[in-house]
């Protein structure tokens, strides 16, 4: 007797077969991609900002390429080692003064030898707060230990924090310092980049690759233009004034005032107190020089911005605030500069996916 042949069972079984065969190679593919970022993790902020780095420095690579006739690896070679010295090196005595500055400061405090300057009596003659300025700042310069007593707790874990984010700033330097040297090997692979990019983009946007890959460009220049080169710029021209001037703890300051640049806080906020010791250490001539010098200095970001970003490439200063500081606390001293690049990425591609520009 012969049996029937079932197709429906058929069906059924080849159904399952192609299930499961393609569960399997997509398992198998998110085997591979896990266990690549697993090797890579280490090195995922150092790449980011090496092919963030490589896409800002190609401008000036493309003009060194053309001044070279075309040696790709020399032109990248001068530009790195360009970058290194004037970015890397000043950043490596900053840490170092920095370092020194905190050390000096810790032997005092065991010693009793932290004192504060007493102000001097024209601070009593300011108007509004002058009495009240003068008795505070009096009772702090005769006897410190005292007046921060009961703010021990909050100084400790104040120290802590300070120490571990100099260390973090150290070594956020040494991985922007490998990073640099990773864009500029990337740069000799500029052309083989660029049609992975179009590649992967027309994979990902369709018809619209192209597009996405130049809001991308754009965004990430123009916001390295305009947000990460004037923050640097500023803090540069602050910190000459705060190291000319003899300002205490100048170095602490510089990177109060870089975190403060990258967020988008004004810095003529940090003025006002550096207004107040001015005038009230120093004569009134270099006083008020002085005074209108960091003034002058707390706007050039407002001159500045619309030279160095291009038009139509503007980011809402809400979203470079959450990037640099969200990054900063994500990932340390480097983060402060990526998270305000990649938040602004995001926020540029997500408006031309959805025709909003």
């Amino acid at each position: 007797m012969k049996i029937q042949d079932d197709p429906v069972g058929k069906q059924k079984k080849k159904v399952f077969d192609i299930s499961f065969d393609l569960l399997l190679k997509l398992g198998g593919v998110f085997l591979v991609v896990f266990l690549c970022y697993k090797i890579v993790q280490p090195f995922v902020n150092i790449l980011l900002w090496s092919l963030i780095i490589s896409i800002i420095m190609f401008p000036a690579f493309n003009l060194a390429n053309r001044h070279f006739g075309n040696r790709h690896k020399l032109s990248a070679l001068v530009i790195t080692l360009i970058s290194l010295s004037v970015l890397v090196f000043p950043s490596i005595w900053l840490v170092n003064q920095l370092v020194e500055g905190v050390k000096e400061i810790a032997g005092m405090i065991p010693e009793g030898k932290l004192r504060i300057p007493p102000p001097t009596e024209s601070v009593a003659e300011w108007p509004l707060i002058g009495e009240w300025l003068y008795d505070k700042w009096t009772q702090a310069s005769e006897n410190l230990v005292e007046s921060v007593k009961n703010f021990m707790p909050q100084i400790s874990s104040l120290g802590e924090k300070l120490l571990s984010g100099i260390a973090n700033t150290g070594m956020g330097i040494l991985q922007f310092a490998l990073s640099i040297v990773l864009g500029g090997v990337f740069l000799v692979y500029f052309k083989t980049a660029s049609q992975s990019g179009s590649v992967l983009f027309s994979k990902v946007a369709g018809d619209r690759g192209e597009e996405f890959k130049s809001v991308a460009l754009n965004t990430i220049r123009n916001v390295a233009a305009g947000v990460v080169a004037v923050a640097i710029i500023q803090t540069a021209l602050m910190a000459a004034g705060l190291i000319m001037a003899g300002i205490p703890l100048a170095p602490v300051w510089i990177i109060i005032i870089l975190i403060m640049a990258m967020a988008q806080i004004p810095v003529l906020i940090f003025n006002i107190p550096m207004i107040i010791y001015l005038f009230a250490f120093m004569e009134p001539l270099p006083a008020a020089l002085w005074s209108a010098y960091f003034l002058v200095m707390g706007l050039v970001d407002n001159f500045l911005k619309p030279l160095l970003m291009g038009k139509g490439a503007s980011v809402p200063m809400l979203v470079i605030f959450f990037g640099a500081i969200g990054g900063f606390i994500a990932f340390g001293f480097m983060g402060l500069f990526l998270g305000a690049i990649i938040l602004s990425l995001a926020y540029k591609l997500y408006i031309t996916w959805v025709g909003m520009v």
